[in-house]
């Protein structure tokens, strides 16, 4: 999973972008990647259990793009920015209200939405200069009587209409097939959000939070209150000094952990292990995979040779304390291609290749 943060110039999108993920923030470059270890509680007593292996968390990438400038409005992302953003997973956009003192909930809420629809239309307006020239190419390719995909044409041709009509096309219903079609072509206003609002200290976040998430969540979108300043004084304290701030603020989640659990549900992932001779191992994956998928995730021999997976729930190895104990109580069992794989599964793969 890749989250980009974008966002208007001063919104504090770098400040949360090294909060998250421990890396000195972009000067004067277009995008600045980091990365974020997903915290793993489960894992770790897993690791507890078979201590001479490497313990491998899931792993979050992050990617700050460079702030846009205001007075750029209504002219839409450029094209270098696009790029970036195309193979992101998630777009974070950071709208940033710090700056204004400390006013009314709603008014800081109603300018964060404001600040969210322009931004919206930046990405608007980057998808039709997506869109246009390659139905126009599509379209010149069928006068001339070459072979085109019927699907590609017609999603684009939706796409277009919603996008003029100033919607976003996570919120356009395409067929399986238009999906496919598209989905090279990484639209931007496609992907789900996840808008992380920035607020100052003097300003009551516990309010904009729930007026926030009641007037501003939406179909594949998520919304996230936070002091990004704050979170990054957390962040840069070592673990002991980091727990006992984390306390003493009554901060219940750190914006790492808020942004990674936002976005599996966003997303609708869930996560498996592995226990292998060398590595205990966390596995993000789409709720609803089988067996062959997570199979997949891990090697694409796995996948080819598929046989039968083992399976114990992590919960149940944990409490038993070995694979054998689980294997005599009946827990460890042998699936096929269809299982749907559980959050906090145990899998080994057995294949033939």
């Amino acid at each position: 999973m890749q989250i980009a943060l974008i966002g208007w110039q001063s919104s504090g999108k770098s400040t949360l972008f090294s909060a998250v993920s421990g890396s000195a923030p972009a000067h004067g470059e277009e995008a600045h990647p980091g990365v974020a270890l997903v915290p793993d509680q489960t894992l770790d007593r897993l690791f507890d259990l078979f201590p001479r292996t490497k313990k491998v968390n899931a792993r979050v990438d992050y990617l700050d793009v460079v702030g846009l400038a205001p007075g750029q409005k209504r002219s839409g992302i450029k094209r270098a920015l696009v790029n970036h953003l195309q193979g992101a997973t998630v777009l974070a956009p950071v709208i940033g209200v710090f700056q204004h003192g400390p006013r009314d909930a709603c008014e800081l809420v109603e300018d964060a939405r404001r600040q969210l629809d322009d931004l919206e239309i930046e990405m608007l307006l980057s998808d039709l200069a997506t869109a246009e020239p390659r139905l126009a190419k599509i379209e010149a390719q069928k006068q001339r009587g070459q072979e085109i995909d019927e699907f590609e044409r017609q999603a684009l041709r939706r796409c277009i209409e919603w996008l003029d009509e100033e919607r976003p096309l996570r919120t356009l219903a395409l067929t399986g097939e238009e999906e496919k079609a598209i989905r090279g072509h990484g639209l931007l206003t496609r992907k789900p959000l996840l808008v992380t609002i920035n607020h100052g200290e003097d300003q009551d976040g516990a309010t904009i939070r729930a007026r926030a998430r009641e007037q501003l969540a939406a179909e594949q979108r998520r919304v996230i209150v936070l002091n990004a300043a704050l979170e990054a004084e957390i962040a840069a304290l070592d673990e002991e000094d980091r727990e006992l701030f984390v306390t003493e603020m009554g901060i219940e989640t750190p914006a790492a952990d808020k942004l990674i659990r936002a976005g599996f549900d966003l997303l609708g992932l869930i996560r498996f292990f592995t226990i292998g001779d060398d590595e205990v191992r966390a596995w993000p994956i789409a709720e609803g995979a089988d067996a062959v998928a997570a199979a997949g995730t891990i090697h694409s021999d796995l996948a080819r040779g598929f046989i039968r997976a083992e399976v114990v729930h992590a919960d149940d190895l944990i409490r038993l304390g070995s694979l054998s104990a689980c294997r005599e109580q009946g827990l460890l069992r042998l699936e096929g291609k269809t299982y749907r794989v559980a959050d906090g599964d145990l899998l080994y793969i057995r294949f033939a290749v």
